[in-house]
This record gives C-alpha cells, structure tokens and sequence, in this order.
C-alpha cells in the first residue's frame, strides 16, 4: 500500500493522492482508507506519547541532565480498540520508575471509551451479549466477546444507584402506579420478579418514568416501601390532582398510607377486562358499549346516570359482572373531579381514567427483554429496566404535553 507523504506543498500531495486512488479499484478503496486512517491514528498517538514522555522528564530523548529524577526505560506494546478499527503494536514509552501514566488512554485500557459506549448501547438496544459481536465486527473489525459486553454493561451499576436516589420535585400533578413481571434466574429454577413503577405526569405538562423497585410480590409492604421511597426523595403529593392504578390492593393499601388525601383512580380498562369474564359472547358487545358509554360521559351526574341504567339492563343476567362495577364505582369516577377547560376535557379525562400510559412503556420493555427470555440477575434488570426508562424520559423531554399546562 502506497502512503501520502506528509511532506511537500500542497499540489505535491494532492498529485500523489490521485495516484494513490488509481492504483486501487472500487472494491477496495474504503478498505484500503480505513487501512491508511488507522495507520495514520497510530502514529498519532505514538507522536503524543512521547510528547506526554518528554514532559513528564522535562527534557528531550538523549538530553542529559544532573537534576533528572527518572529516565527512560524502552516500551512496550498496547492494542487499542477504536472506531477506525483495532490498532496493533501501539509502541508505549517506559519510565525506569514506573510511575509514568499517559493520558492518550486509561491504564489497562484495552478499548476507546467511544467503543465502549457503542458496545452498550447495541447491547441495551435489544442485540443479546452473544450477538454484539457480529453486529460490530463489519463495523469496528474488533471481536468482543459476550463477557466482554457484560462487563461493559455493568459500568450502568454506578448510574443506577445515582438514578435511585436522586432527589425529586414534589411538581407531579397525575402519577401512575403499576408493575410488570419478568423472568430471573434463581438457586434452582427461574422465578418471576415484579418491577413496580411510578409513572407521572409535572405540571408542566412533562411525561416522566420517575422511578421503579424491584420486590417479590404486590404486597401491600413491598408497595408501601416503594412509596415511601418516593416520599422520602421529595414526592410529598402536594400538587397530586390523581393516582391512578390497576386496582392491585397492594398499591390500593399503600396509597392509603403513604399519600391518604390524594384521589384514587382505577382504571377502567382493567375493570372492564375483569366484569367480562362472566359475560356470554351473545350479550359482550351490548355489555361493553353501556360501560364505555359511562366513562365517555360528559359530567360525573350524567356517569352516574348512566351507570344506573346500566345495572337495571344487565343486574338479572349477570349480577356478578355488574357487582364487580358496582363495588369499586366511586373510585372509577374520580377522575370527574378533576376540574378541565372543556377544550382539553375529552384529551386529559382519556389520559388519567386508564393505566394505558404506562402500559405503553411497559411494551417498550417488554420488546427489549423479549431475546433475553431469562434475566441472569437483579443487577442486569435494573441495568435495562434503567437505560429504556432513560431513553424514553429523554425522548418526551422534548416533546411535553401542553394540554396538561393550560387546563390548571
């Protein structure tokens, strides 16, 4: 392969870079460029190790000194995985003392901090720890082996802990409380281990995965843990409109505790999919439009109306489906309370009378976890659970609701 000579005016090597680009085909002239780049990164580096050298000695190769307090020792070779590629046999200058420590890359570090970053987030983005590799290796011609990837995914364990014990705005108005099932390794056999998360919605219209637990079950205990974590951190509930939740009597309890003068939601999709469960195919359709006919009403007494209705038409045919509506029905129309311009009114009630706007990133989740079917610990949940929370708050940041901010 033929170099560009870094010598000479400008014309000079202008005249031997088309040279160089005639005397290789098509095929191979990203390849050969990337060849070249790679080189040139090399010798770079090399150039700025021995500058880092020099002042370090405070003074030139081969010049003596009486004040001198170490010396040069030789070198010693360093591969460095980069985005150009992996570059080989990067010669290292030695102090005699050992004491030397360059600032081109990290001691030990066998990888720019770049490729790391690429690593993770092809990892984090759904690619399992064995096949990271291939999907890099056209990219960066670097092999990275599964250990590899798990070892730069635990570097996440640090921005974890941080993302936990942040303190919070007490600025929520709706916060929505649910969890998800996922799969972990045990001793003997896999279990399921639950991620509560609270989900809300600011003042400023901004939608937000505040944070999230992982516990055994939806006890009562393990919920109210959760809260109070949330309290503690700054959510106190002053500005809390609404808590909207799937009706986990868990949650239920602990919201009692923890926020007890905050209106509770529950959500109508949930309760729906519980009173149907009775109901025979023939009648589904019927049943189903006079309950969305309650939740789609203009004001609580027209609901209420409504309602009544609804259990004269179906008590005699299905007392335990209506008797399941009938039971939690003050909880079903909370969300009444909540005073609304009428030009947000049918937007805003849509939002906060179901869970379905954290069940929206629940599917996100489940999408990423989906190829790995079997977490190996609770350390790797919390790393993914924590990086598709991140992505997602990052993404609605810029994109907040204003209904929220103008019907206060």
């Amino acid at each position: 392969m033929q170099y560009v000579a870094a010598e000479g005016n400008v014309r000079r090597r202008w005249s031997l870079v088309k040279d160089f680009v005639q005397v290789i085909n098509q095929d191979d002239f990203w390849t050969n460029t990337g060849m070249y780049l790679r080189q040139l990164t090399k010798e770079l580096i090399e150039l700025a190790l021995e500058e880092e050298m020099t002042d370090y000695l405070h003074r030139q190769p081969y010049q003596r000194s009486d004040t001198s307090t170490d010396y040069r020792n030789g070198y010693y070779c360093r591969d460095l995985d980069t985005t150009l590629g992996p570059l080989e046999n990067i010669a290292v200058p030695r102090a005699r003392s050992g004491l030397f420590r360059p600032n081109v890359f990290a001691r030990y570090a066998r990888r720019q901090e770049l490729v790391n970053t690429l690593v993770c987030n092809v990892f984090l983005r759904g690619i399992s720890t064995r096949d990271v590799a291939a999907t890099l290796k056209p990219l960066l011609g670097v092999d990275v082996s599964a250990s590899c990837v798990s070892r730069i995914a635990k570097r996440l364990d640090l921005a974890v802990n941080q993302y936990h014990q942040r303190p919070l705005l007490d600025e929520y108005q709706f916060l929505f409380l649910d969890g998800i099932a996922l799969s972990v390794k045990g001793a003997r056999n896999a279990k399921k281990l639950l991620v509560l998360v609270a989900y809300g919605i600011t003042l400023f219209g901004k939608k937000e995965l505040i944070s999230f637990r992982l516990a055994q079950a939806e006890s009562t205990s393990a919920c109210e843990g959760f809260l109070n974590d949330l309290y503690r951190r700054g959510l106190e509930g002053k500005n809390l409109k609404l808590i909207i939740t799937d009706g986990s009597k868990g949650l239920i309890n602990a919201i009692d505790l923890v926020y007890p003068h905050a209106k509770h939601q529950r959500c109508w999709v949930h309760k729906l999919r519980n009173a149907t469960k009775t109901v025979r195919k023939i009648d589904l359709k019927a049943f189903k439009r006079d309950i969305q006919s309650i939740y789609n009403a203009d004001s609580y007494r027209q609901a209420r109306k409504r309602f009544n209705r609804f259990t004269t038409t179906w008590q005699q045919r299905y007392p335990k489906a209506v008797a399941c509506i009938e039971q939690d029905i003050d909880s079903l129309l909370a969300f009444f309370s909540i005073q609304i311009k009428e030009s947000f009114r049918a937007f805003i009630r849509r939002q906060i009378r179901t869970t379905n706007i954290i069940e929206r990133a629940f599917r996100e989740v489940r999408r990423r976890t989906r190829p790995m079917s079997c977490f190996q610990n609770t350390d790797s949940v919390q790393r993914i659970i924590y990086a598709i929370f991140c992505r997602l708050n990052t993404k609605w940041e810029a994109a907040p609701l204003p209904q929220f901010t103008q019907f206060i």
